[in-house]
């Protein structure tokens, strides 16, 4: 069935995002490649339930501006918002639990990402 995602108040400098569920496991499912802020992700697999998503915004070099973890909730059918400012899911994420250790989960996130990305893309 899937789902849907899109980005909102991504920092001035972004142009990209990429987002990734089940984050600490199969990293499934996840986007195959950076879209730009105002398209949203189709995701046809089935929705992961309760996992954590990695949400990482790119600027036009490539570069990561801001990247979060959160642990979420993903149902079939559902459309959800990432808000880039609170660093959490909109309100439409239910329930939304928010864990401590970001500062470690970055490190993570950025090489999970930076690898994903195109390498003609890479600075």
């Amino acid at each position: 069935m899937g789902f849907t995602l899109g980005v909102k108040n991504a920092p001035a400098s972004a142009t990209e995002w990429m987002a990734a569920c089940n984050y600490y496991s199969t990293g499934v499912p996840s986007m195959t490649a950076p879209l730009p802020l105002d398209q949203r992700w189709n995701c046809l697999d089935p929705a992961p339930g309760k996992n954590w998503l990695g949400v990482v915004c790119f600027d036009a070099e490539g570069n990561i501006v801001q990247e979060s973890a959160v642990e979420v909730t993903i149902e079939d059918g559902g459309d959800y918002i990432f808000d880039f400012a609170a660093e959490a899911p909109a309100v439409s994420f239910l329930p939304l639990v928010m864990m401590g250790g970001l500062g470690v989960l970055g490190i993570g996130v950025a090489l999970a990402f930076a690898m994903a990305k195109p390498a003609a893309r890479r600075a």
